[in-house]
């Protein structure tokens, strides 16, 4: 073998060592399909008092098992379980039940049944709300 095949062979390997490492590296993917994403509020209809709200600048971002609800950046984070057409919400450092309902959301433990389920657009219900949101 020349040495100039050697190391054309050698170079092969390292690219092909490359690749393989590049490709099955260690990345988090979204696990709830579709829903994963940061999502735009575009009503929310209050099933307690009957009235609806379009929210503007405000959004929901569901990822892996958290979810966000941000107004340009994070104001309240939580722990999220997606389990089919439920998902369940908990924020544990927002307990006082108020500061969370302008994102339609009047418990710091609430479950939404998911409605509606598309790349584009979502509706959630829950015992108290009903939030219409599209992809952002």
């Amino acid at each position: 073998m020349t040495r100039k095949t050697f190391f054309s062979n050698v170079a092969a390997i390292f690219a092909t060592i490359i690749l393989f490492a590049t490709t099955a590296s260690c990345q988090k993917r979204g696990i709830n399909g579709d829903l994963d994403g940061q999502w735009r509020i575009i009503s929310i209809e209050n099933l307690q008092d009957g009235t609806t709200t379009e929210p503007t600048g405000l959004f929901i971002c569901f990822n892996l098992h958290t979810v966000n609800l941000t107004r340009g950046g994070v104001i309240f984070a939580g722990n999220m379980v997606h389990d089919g057409d439920k998902i369940a919400l908990e924020f544990p450092y927002n307990t006082d039940n108020t500061s969370l309902n302008e994102w339609g959301i009047f418990s710091w433990q609430t479950t939404f049944e998911i409605t509606h389920l598309t790349g584009k657009n979502l509706t959630l219900r829950s015992e108290s709300a009903i939030i219409h949101l599209k992809k952002f």
